[in-house]
């Protein structure tokens, strides 16, 4: 797990990724300084800025992140995100197709002729030496063996496609 903080006030705004050891120091913290006179929002009813995905600014646990994350993804082409996102290194363009491969309803855990079949959809050339690239994808965190020769997505994939949509505005 991944703890996405977003920190707002006047002038301020500002978000992070924490390490799971900072849930105690935050849940200190909010109980310590906590302001019951202000007037408290439910996250439910929080807008968006314009062009902002609703519902991946908080993908903790419960809120749905990586469904919003997918819903995006199923709403476009491969070959768009690929545009959007402009990401240049082949394990990041795994991560995208793959996640964008999950979110179609693709068979999961897929298999490097999906990840084949996916780029082509995109309009990619596929990956020449596939086997080092999906080593980088999982030694970055991003992508996960089921089995030797099967893979998914995995949530700090998600979490880092959903901070890339929220940074291009989609």
């Amino acid at each position: 797990m991944s703890i996405n903080i977003v920190i707002q006030a006047s002038g301020l705004n500002v978000s992070a990724n924490l390490k799971d050891e900072a849930l105690t120091t935050i849940l200190q913290l909010i109980q310590e300084k906590r302001d019951d006179s202000a007037p408290t929002i439910p996250v439910s009813t929080v807008q968006a800025p314009a062009g902002q995905i609703v519902g991946t600014d908080s993908l903790l646990p419960g809120n749905d992140g990586e469904e919003a994350i997918k819903a995006v993804l199923t709403e476009r082409g491969g070959a768009e995100l690929l545009n959007q996102l402009r990401w240049e290194s082949f394990p990041e363009k795994i991560l995208l197709l793959a996640a964008w491969h999950e979110a179609r309803g693709g068979t999961t855990p897929w298999r490097s002729a999906d990840m084949d079949d996916t780029f082509k959809l995109a309009k990619e050339s596929p990956p020449s030496n596939f086997p080092r690239d999906i080593k980088n994808a999982i030694k970055s965190g991003w992508i996960h063996n089921e089995t030797p020769r099967t893979y998914v997505v995995t949530r700090t994939g998600w979490n880092k496609i959903g901070q890339a949509l929220r940074g291009s505005n989609v």
